[in-house]
């Protein structure tokens, strides 16, 4: 026959077991909060470098995340520089590409009406001096 005090060290030694597991869950969930504050923390003070440190800074950063994630690290940069302009500049940039593309065909022309002139004139001085 059995007394309470044979199930006691047992009993208490499943409540110990019980105690420290559970001390071991409180320890790793702290300490994982705690570096995930620390990650969370670096990662804002970078963003605010990066927004304030203007378009060299934003490049920098934004090459890096990318070759960090696995893309390509010169589109991230430019995504990055584009990203720290302010919205004047970003404005501004936008206005000069759609003038550049829509402004090509009479670029071109320009361009191939200048080589047809230069042809001429060469052409004209080498029979002057023949």
């Amino acid at each position: 026959m059995t007394t309470d005090t044979e199930w006691e060290p047992a009993d208490a030694g499943e409540r110990l077991k019980a105690a420290l597991r559970e001390l071991l869950a409180t320890v790793l969930d702290r300490a994982f909060g705690v570096a995930l504050d620390a990650v969370e923390r670096l990662a804002q003070t970078l963003d605010d470098v990066a927004a304030r440190g203007g378009y060299k800074i934003g490049a920098l950063f934004g090459g890096v995340r990318a070759a960090a994630a696995g893309r390509n690290p010169v589109w991230g940069a430019i995504v990055g520089a584009f990203s720290a302009l302010n919205p004047g500049a970003k404005a501004a940039l936008v206005v000069a590409l759609v003038l550049a593309v829509l402004l090509l065909p009479v670029t071109v022309l320009l361009v191939l009406l200048l080589l047809i002139a230069v042809v001429i004139a060469a052409a004209v001085r080498s029979r002057s001096h023949a």
